[in-house]
């Protein structure tokens, strides 16, 4: 992961470009993630396919640091890297809520408020500046999320709060990655992260822990896999752009879950679905060439 890294600045490319493509790989990483943890829920009760994705990813990183591990847990910010992977770990939870009260499309809809929130975040927290332009490209990428996912009506109930609190969450997880990337490591992130996940998600396998097979063991693992590198990508991106540009890019899990639906699922791409991809995309380029330039 670090030579690839390495390899993109030695291109000499500009840091937009650069933290483009770290986060196309984050959310393409992040998919694949998602797509296991749902096959791993066919079987098991989410909050155990939760402590899976975080005990793998520890045990992994344990593995990956070895003697360096008590070293990479130095952080200036301790009680900080908790808190973050604290959100990290609470927006699961609650996306797993939504999705047990709420319809999938209407679920991811009214999360994709997220960006908006990182950018109003970032702009008094991080004291970003933000333009109009931004805003409204944000604005054009969460209508083409709406578009796709075609909320309706019926989603106006009690718990259109654990979407929203979910995308709150990751918007406050996003701006602490980008204030800690100033001070720790890649290394003592990703570690605290874990850390973090497996112990807060450990009282869970109590009450909903079933023993898994070999093949469901391995699916467990490629959660904490997938997460490392995903994360690491993140963390990667946020030291070269700024969280308010990054923002925008968590579109991508709609084009993302559109694509694996019609590559696994066979599922074809509606007009909306088209509709809402082509505003989505241009948001992204548009914001891109902006920072570029």
């Amino acid at each position: 992961m670090i030579s690839v890294v390495k390899k993109l600045l030695d291109l000499n490319l500009s840091n937009s470009l650069i933290g483009t493509l770290l986060l196309i790989s984050t959310y393409l990483f992040f998919s694949i993630m998602e797509l296991t943890a749902k096959e791993l829920g066919q079987s098991f009760n989410p909050f155990q396919v939760v402590f899976a994705r975080y005990s793998s990813q520890l045990i992994l990183l344990l593995i990956i640091f070895n003697k360096k591990t008590g070293e990479h847990l130095k952080s200036e910010f301790p009680l900080l890297q908790v808190l973050r992977g604290a959100l990290l770990l609470i927006t699961t939870c609650f996306m797993f809520s939504g999705l047990a009260y709420l319809p999938f499309a209407e679920n991811i809809a009214i999360y994709m408020i997220g960006p908006v929130i990182t950018t109003i975040l970032a702009f008094f927290i991080l004291k970003e500046k933000i333009t109009l332009t931004q805003i409204i490209i944000v604005i054009v990428g969460l209508i083409g999320a709406i578009i796709i996912s075609k909320p309706n009506s019926n989603v106006f109930n009690y718990a259109l709060i654990f979407p929203f609190l979910a995308a709150t969450c990751f918007a406050f997880f996003t701006i602490f990655t980008k204030f800690l990337n100033t001070s720790d490591s890649n290394q003592t992130t990703l570690l605290f992260t874990a850390f973090s996940g497996s112990v807060l998600s450990f009282p869970f396998i109590f009450f909903y822990w079933e023993t898994p097979n070999f093949y469901q063991l391995a699916l467990m693992f490629c959660l904490g896999s997938l997460a490392t590198i995903g994360h690491f990508f993140f963390i990667e991106a946020l030291k070269v752009i700024n969280a308010s540009f990054a923002a925008p890019f968590v579109y991508l899990t709609v084009l993302l879950a559109a694509f694996w639906g019609f590559f696994i699922y066979d599922e074809i791409p509606d007009d909306n679905t088209i509709l809402g991809a082509f505003l989505i995309i241009l948001a992204g380029i548009i914001i891109t060439r902006i920072k570029t330039k």
